[in-house]
């Protein structure tokens, strides 16, 4: 199923079961902004494009775990957050050359291809690979708070998205970077719109 069909059926499975959700949901971004996002370091996967032809990022608004329907508690990025992250993962790998450490952060916990696409708010990432000897437009998790160095948790975004809404229709379980079963439900909180959150399960 093409990204874009995949990303309609998730609009309105969220529309209708997680409006909590949906309605952090931004419009599209702007296609020159997002031409440039990656400044010519690479090329941006047309997934990345995708997605953000449909939807600047899922966190219009700036509180906690906003729009993190994706497992777990990932908001999505916009250009500008990519852009961000992109600039940080730069400027963490130059540093790491600078002392010395490169063997121990490049490739593992940043590098100078990796386009962040979701942080949450714990500072876990996840990333979309665009090393030409990475596995090109792979979704990787990193957390180094956790152990979680790239660890590949989807073959592309339209894997991510995919498996998501799959999840979210069955009730089934994701497998986060760490080896832990993810589940999804709905949320309905007093006084807000009902939500997804993810439950973990252990063993």
């Amino acid at each position: 199923m093409q990204l874009r069909s995949i990303l309609a059926d998730l609009d309105v499975w969220l529309a209708e079961h997680a409006p909590g959700d949906h309605r952090q949901l931004m419009p599209p971004a702007d296609a020159a902004r997002a031409a440039v996002l990656a400044a010519g370091r690479f090329r941006v996967h047309e997934d990345v494009l995708t997605w953000l032809s449909v939807h600047d990022g899922s966190q219009r608004d700036p509180v906690p775990a906003a729009g993190a329907f994706v497992p777990q508690d990932f908001p999505l990025l916009g250009v500008a957050g990519m852009a961000q992250g992109l600039a940080d993962m730069v400027e963490e790998v130059e540093l790491a050359v600078a002392e010395g450490e490169e063997e121990f952060i490049v490739g593992l916990e940043a590098d100078e291809r990796w386009l962040p696409v979701a942080m949450n708010h714990t500072g876990g990432r996840l990333v979309v690979d665009h090393r030409p000897d990475g596995d090109y437009g792979a979704v990787l998790e990193v957390d180094p708070s956790i152990g979680v160095n790239g660890v590949k948790r989807w073959d592309s975004m339209s894997h991510m998205f995919d498996s998501i809404l799959e999840a979210l229709r069955s009730g089934s379980a994701l497998v986060t970077g760490s080896g832990v079963r993810t589940v999804p439900r709905i949320e309905e909180p007093g006084d807000a719109l009902p939500h997804v959150v993810w439950d973990l399960h252990f063993g």
